[in-house]
């Protein structure tokens, strides 16, 4: 079953989507990338990002990506990169656990300000009759 047909966001031609969400030959250009990624790790264990980045060209978030996902476990190689708020090192996700918890903490308090001030404004409006039940007599 063919996919929609849509201009490919990288080239600009049209393909059909199949799911690669870009057409046959950047595909091509991505997985031929990606190999040569996987391939520089694997001879040189230890490299950060910038250096991958600058050895093989690749866009730093295509290597994040590839730590999500593992591919360099793969080869036998341990990655990883910093997390978003504090710079610690993490192979999934964007922020680190402790950050994860700290985020939601203060949603924690946050929302436990908003439903205090809503429960406020309800007894405020209450006692002003705003909300009684026999208003007609």
């Amino acid at each position: 079953m063919a996919g929609k047909i849509k201009n490919c966001p990288m080239c600009g031609k049209l393909f059909a989507d199949n799911g690669t969400r870009v057409c046959m030959d950047c595909y091509d250009k991505i997985k031929a990338k990606e190999a040569e990624v996987v391939n520089y790790v694997r001879d040189n264990p230890g490299s950060k990002i910038p250096e991958i980045v600058e050895a093989t060209g690749a866009p730093e978030g295509m290597i994040k990506k590839m730590i999500r996902e593992g591919r360099f476990e793969q080869v036998g190689v341990k990655m990883s990169y910093p997390c978003e708020k504090c710079g610690a090192p993490i192979i999934t996700g964007k922020i680190c656990q402790s950050c994860q918890e700290e985020v939601h903490k203060e949603l924690q308090k946050k929302a436990s300000a908003i439903t205090a001030a809503k429960q406020a404004a309800k007894q405020q409006a209450q006692g002003h009759g705003m909300y009684s039940k026999n208003k007609l007599s």
